[in-house]
């Protein structure tokens, strides 16, 4: 096999290789924007990024505000008594870490059709609670 033959063959799998990077890097930038827009719909708002500013779409309101891009920082309200999950309001349900207005509609839902929670480890079969929302939770609720 002559010099240019081997060059071309070395020259073709570059392309490749570079072609296959290019593709897992487009697949790994979709998964994460659907792990995102996944998160953001749980919590009943979805945001995107336009230039300077930031998009929010509030489905709870059906609003849509746009605002100046900021880091975003993550605040936990503080809860100086523990939330009884078998007769809290939306509002209240909402102070809970990882809980927006459309999981805390879930939450007064499962309860009206079950009578209620027997403990507050049920919470974890409302839609949308798993196990680390639950841990996060869990220190602030009751029944």
């Amino acid at each position: 096999m002559s010099n240019q033959e081997e060059e071309k063959k070395q020259e073709t799998k570059n392309k490749i290789r570079e072609q296959i990077g290019i593709l897992l890097i487009c697949l790994v930038l979709v998964l994460s924007g659907f792990l995102l827009l996944n998160q953001k719909k749980d919590q009943g708002e979805i945001s995107f990024v336009a230039g300077d500013n930031t998009v929010v779409a509030n489905k709870s309101t059906d609003s849509t505000v746009s605002t100046p891009q900021v880091a975003e920082k993550t605040t936990t309200a503080s809860i100086s008594e523990k939330i009884n999950i078998n007769t809290a309001s939306i509002e209240d349900l909402d102070k809970l870490s990882g809980v927006g207005p459309a999981t805390a509609q879930k939450i007064i839902d499962y309860r009206a059709q079950n009578g209620g929670f027997k403990s507050i480890e049920e919470v974890k079969e409302v839609s949308g609670i798993g196990d680390v929302k639950y841990s996060q939770m869990k220190d602030n609720i009751t029944i």
